[in-house]
């Protein structure tokens, strides 16, 4: 059972409503939108001419480590307030509520049980809920002002039978009109555990599962319904949804070591990209590499990140692309329109390391389009180029290592021409065509800084920046 805790200290507008800047917006899932983007098209305050002047201006003790990253709605009212917050879900299961404005915790919403997880919330269409994750099994639908249960049709929606073993580690989303969950395992891999999609329609409360492993099989799994086991999918975008009206929100997810067999009439897919209706229904293609059963042997997770979806390539024999990194250091570009099963990459690219983290996504004013991938201590973009035959590729644009982690990597944002990536001890903004380091929180914070980080990464809006880390805290930055 949950509950909430509101913090009257929080909500007594401490600081003047100017501080939220004209045409303020949300970050309201993980990745800026439900493609996983990474990309805020919307932010304007930071330029690459001021992102130099980015300071401390808060930071708050979250009570327990979230390995995650928060999301925030620009206008929610809590009594007579109106102010942007912030939400953020640790380990534990612990969802908060803070004032964006000064750190401030409002409520908290407390999940039960014995395990952990990494996801994040995400925001209802209104503006006025939130989807949240728990550590019971289930996820839950939020008063966001208040952070008060809020029954809904389908709501708590179980996403796991397994919560034991089955773990909800990647982002939530909502798009289409559905909520998307996914599970994996927890540390060292123990089954029982399938990895698999939930979507949950909002507005009926109808439940969809589609599994990896016995994928034939449309229901929650217990401990012996299939016969294999793992597969996870819990690289940090989840669950993805195409953002191109022809593809109809597609969903893509990629799922971690575990048999492959649907290339020789099987039902099971490890270590595959899948390509599924919105709704779930129906599996619209799959891409597998043809070192499957090497991957699979090694625990080399293709579904170690999440895919990253290419805007449309005009100009291009394949303009619907789309990439996946993996464990294997590999990046390969595929043609999304038409998933081509097993092998049949439009080309494989070597990478620095193995990919923990989401790719960013980002398109300049001339349309070009870059991919920014984020390791433990480098940061690397790719343009995608097409030549005059209409073949596309993936060119190496810049390297650059502004700092180190203990970690896998941080999943790199980017707004205004700047890419944002976290560090161990600092935050960093890099120029997003040049790769030249513009901004570093270890240079501009005299206390307070970032601690080290496994999977948290920073957002960027309405001109501030925010991350947590390991050490259980969240950090917000703005302009001087």
């Amino acid at each position: 059972m949950a509950r909430s805790l509101l913090t009257l200290a929080a909500v007594a507008g401490l600081l003047p409503a100017t501080f939220l800047p004209a045409g303020a917006t949300s970050w309201p899932v993980f990745g800026f939108d439900p493609a996983r983007s990474g990309f805020n098209t919307a932010e304007h305050r930071l330029t690459v001419g001021n992102v130099h002047r980015l300071h401390e201006r808060w930071q708050v003790s979250l009570g327990a480590d979230a390995d995650s990253t928060p999301i925030l709605l620009d206008h929610i009212r809590v009594g007579r307030v109106e102010m942007p917050m912030l939400f953020q879900t640790t380990k534990s299961g612990v969802t908060l509520g803070i004032d964006a404005r000064n750190g401030k915790i409002v409520w908290q919403f407390i999940t039960h049980g014995s395990t952990v997880t990494n996801s994040t919330p995400a925001a209802d269409p209104s503006g006025k809920s939130i989807y949240v994750p728990g550590i019971d099994g289930k996820v839950h639908k939020v008063s966001a002002a208040k952070g008060r249960e809020e029954r809904a049709p389908g709501f708590p929606a179980r996403i796991t039978r397994l919560p034991l073993s089955e773990k909800d580690a990647s982002p939530l989303n909502v798009a289409n009109g559905y909520l998307y969950a996914v599970t994996s395992g927890y540390y060292g891999d123990a089954p029982p555990y399938d990895g698999h999609v939930v979507a949950v329609e909002l507005s009926t409360g109808k439940t969809t599962v589609f599994n990896s492993l016995c994928s034939t099989y449309r229901k929650l799994v217990k401990a012996n319904t299939c016969s294999q086991q793992r597969s996870g999918i819990w690289g940090r975008g989840g669950a993805v949804v195409d953002p191109d009206s022809s593809m109809n929100g597609r969903i893509y997810a990629s799922t971690g070591n575990g048999q492959f067999d649907a290339g020789s009439g099987g039902d099971n897919y490890g270590d595959s990209l899948l390509s599924l209706g919105e709704d779930l229904s129906s599996l619209l293609g799959s891409y597998t590499p043809t070192d499957y059963q090497q991957l699979e042997n090694g625990d080399t997770d293709l579904g170690s990140s999440s895919p990253g979806v290419l805007p449309d390539q005009a100009s291009s024999q394949t303009p619907y692309m789309i990439v996946q990194g993996g464990k294997d250091a590999i990046l390969r570009l595929l043609n999304r329109a038409a998933l081509p099963g097993l092998g049949g990459e439009l080309q494989e690219v070597d990478l620095p390391g193995g990919l923990f983290s989401a790719p960013a996504i980002w398109t300049n004013g001339s349309n070009n389009t870059f991919i920014f991938l984020g390791f433990s201590n480098e940061v690397v973009s790719y343009q995608v180029q097409t030549n005059s035959s209409g073949v596309s590729q993936l060119a190496s644009v810049w390297q650059a290592s502004p700092g180190s982690s203990s970690g896998e990597g941080s999943s790199p944002v980017v707004a205004n021409g700047i890419v944002f990536v976290a560090f161990d001890e600092a935050l960093v903004a890099l120029d997003a065509v040049t790769g030249k380091e513009l901004w570093s929180s270890a240079l501009s914070s005299a206390h307070g800084n970032i601690g080290s980080i496994h999977w948290q990464s920073p957002i960027v809006v309405n001109g501030s920046v925010y991350c947590s880390d390991e050490s259980g805290n969240l950090t917000a930055y703005s302009l001087r």
